[in-house]
């Protein structure tokens, strides 16, 4: 069945998945769809239109994804048949964790139409120079494009899982349900700088979970809410924000997309 009205629900960190949304949303009013794109972030899973066809995509993080989506995810309410697709990024192998979300998405009454996977620029660890990332997100475009098609005319698949597949799920889940625990916490332990720090308030304005307030006038990083997103420390203009893990940082949105999305 050929799709006319989506709304389209994101979680980035670094900006990676806003850029799939997007170029999935232009493909798809190109075909003649009607697109909202939402932050997920701030938005209520309970409150959302279940009479249009419902997009969801997220990073992928150690073959799962980050609390903040699964908590999401978790809250989308129970239905009958809404139509509803799935795309991740990842800067490698995902272990098709798209089709595993979409697993929990069709016990809660989902009808699953489409997942997909996209390679993008790494932003954690082994970011790679600028040269490669361009390459690699014109590669993703590609796909995405072709993805977007066939949501439109409705011949896209949702991809299959297996059991070990499944059994990896387990255990990241296992994993990435700690992620802003003490342990995981203790191992990033994001710190500003002062001396390099220009007090603008960006890192404040741009957390996803409000974890980080002004304290003497420079920021810090409160309790457990941190999803390790990688967003304030790649967007700092004065590099100010540090990790003994991190040594350099991807930004996939300029100054001007960061204010329309971030703030």
């Amino acid at each position: 069945m050929k799709i006319k009205t989506v709304d389209i629900f994101f979680f980035t960190g670094t900006g990676n998945t806003l850029l799939a949304a997007k170029k999935i949303a232009d493909t798809l009013e190109s075909n003649n769809c009607v697109v909202t794109i939402n932050d997920m972030a701030k938005t209520n899973p309970q409150k959302i239109n279940l009479s249009n066809v419902i997009g969801i995509g997220f990073p992928v993080i150690c073959w799962n994804t980050f609390p903040i989506v699964k908590k999401f995810i978790d809250t989308l309410p129970q239905v009958n048949g809404t139509e509803i697709f799935i795309f991740t990024t990842m800067g490698d192998s995902s272990l098709n964790a798209a089709a595993n979300f979409g697993d929990i998405l069709k016990n809660k009454g989902y009808t699953l139409i489409g997942t997909c996977g996209f390679l993008m620029p790494n932003n954690f660890i082994t970011v790679r120079k600028e040269e490669k990332n361009i390459l690699k997100r014109e590669r993703a475009y590609f796909k995405m494009e072709k993805y977007a098609k066939g949501l439109a005319d409705g011949t896209t698949k949702a991809g299959k899982t297996n059991l070990f597949f499944k059994m990896c799920f387990a255990v990241s889940g296992f994993i990435t349900d700690r992620w802003n625990g003490n342990l995981f916490q203790r191992i990033v332990k994001f710190r500003v700088v002062d001396s390099k720090c220009s007090k603008c308030g960006l890192c404040v304005r741009i957390c996803p979970v409000q974890n980080i307030s002004i304290k003497n006038n420079y920021p810090v990083f409160n309790g457990k809410k941190c999803q390790i997103c990688m967003r304030c420390i790649s967007y700092c203009p004065q590099r100010a924000i540090k990790s003994f893990l991190i040594n350099k940082t991807y930004r996939a949105l300029n100054d001007e997309e960061i204010k329309k999305w971030f703030f």
